[in-house]
């Protein structure tokens, strides 16, 4: 197999489709991806993937690693409420591989910050729809000092990175 980033073996592609119960975790909401669909995709980390429920509109998503090499899958409130979905209902669920490079765009206060603290390696490296979230919590931000304090928040995270990568001997 190919090697995908972080070392990781790259997912194998293709359609899945698997029945899952909706379960509410912790204060999200998802499903238990089977063990045999996370062992066909082949990769134990966060995998990125376009998913359809209940044939509604497809989005994208990532699979995230629960534990003994099986994914979850959280599914906003958008997505429930699309698909008539409530805790305890079983969800048809496609998910597909998805290998397109998601680009973030940052803006360039974020950028100038991860730069000065040598860390923008760090932040390209969080998971895309990680990324989008800073972001979009970042540029709600109302108040000049406001986004500032976020801005040094998200540089927060990207050390955080930083250090787990230091810590796993990977620098």
């Amino acid at each position: 197999m190919r090697e995908g980033r972080q070392g990781a073996t790259a997912p194998r592609s293709g359609k899945f489709a698997f029945e899952a119960r909706l379960t509410r975790i912790k204060p999200l909401y998802g499903v238990e991806v089977p063990a045999k669909v996370s062992a066909a995709i082949g990769v134990r980390g966060i995998v990125p993937v376009e998913v359809r429920v209940a044939r509604g509109a497809p989005f994208r998503a990532s699979l995230v690693p629960r534990g003994g090499g099986r994914h979850r899958l959280f599914l906003n409130g958008e997505v429930r409420k699309a698909a008539g979905a409530v805790v305890g209902d079983r969800l048809a669920i496609e998910v597909r591989v998805d290998a397109r490079r998601r680009e973030v765009a940052v803006p360039e206060d974020l950028a100038e910050a991860l730069r000065e603290e040598s860390v923008l390696e760090d932040w390209e490296s969080l998971p895309p729809g990680k990324r989008e979230h800073i972001l979009r919590w970042i540029e709600q931000a109302v108040h000049e000092d406001t986004r500032a304090k976020r801005v040094v928040r998200a540089v927060e995270e990207a050390l955080a990175k930083h250090e787990k990568r230091i810590d796993r001997g990977m620098c």
